[in-house]
């Protein structure tokens, strides 16, 4: 069990979240520990859960709870929670099962345009990952006026039947046009969307929503 946080580490990773990204400050959003391979010796976890592959070399900077919902960041062993260029982060949202993807491809869409001098919505593909419902898009701020910095982020979207779990990869740069370029190259691209179709979930009580070898 981990140690009840201090109000110094509260307020370290209250001003974390604010800085973590667009969408991440817009919706809250992980039982952290499911994220992570069960210790030798502990039964896993039964009933849905979601699993994910933390990249090598990556640390967890940021785990809490807001307004009913959970979250947890990881970001490169040299980064932290407040100076970051790469982060990775997990939503689960306890409860909501009938939100439709849609909503929340038009909530992060929205907030980008009022934070964004420039910015580039791609369009959501839908589809189904081990028998539950998924949708994936990209995101683009060339210039978000707080910060003064451009992010990129890609979405990975899972329904489950007791929650609604979003996984986000975000990268944040400098300044750029949104319309027309994009700083993010080829092999970024390809490794961020190979890391995110390892998003999902499973249940080990159903036989046709298995979880990973491992999980």
């Amino acid at each position: 069990m981990r140690a009840p946080l201090t109000s110094p580490a509260r307020n370290r990773i209250r001003r974390g979240l604010q800085t973590i990204g667009l969408a991440l400050g817009l919706l809250s959003g992980v039982s952290a520990a499911e994220a992570q391979q069960q210790p030798t010796g502990v039964a896993p976890p039964q009933g849905e859960q979601f699993f994910l592959r933390i990249p090598d070399g990556w640390k967890e900077v940021v785990r809490t709870r807001q307004q009913g919902a959970d979250i947890v960041a990881y970001v490169p062993q040299e980064q932290n929670a407040t100076q970051w260029t790469d982060m990775l982060s997990i939503q689960v949202f306890q409860g909501m099962t009938a939100l439709p993807a849609q909503s929340f491809y038009e909530r992060y869409s929205t907030s980008y345009r009022k934070s964004c001098e420039t910015v580039r919505i791609g369009q959501m593909q839908t589809g189904v990952s081990n028998g539950y419902p998924s949708a994936f898009w990209i995101m683009a701020c060339g210039n978000q006026a707080q910060a003064g910095t451009g992010e990129t982020s890609f979405f990975r979207l899972v329904q489950g039947n007791k929650a609604l779990y979003v996984a986000q990869r975000t990268w944040r740069t400098a300044r750029f046009d949104a319309q027309k370029t994009s700083p993010i190259t080829g092999p970024a691209s390809d490794v961020a969307i190979e890391t995110l179709k390892h998003f999902g979930l499973c249940d080990p009580s159903m036989a046709d929503r298995p979880c990973p070898k491992g999980q």
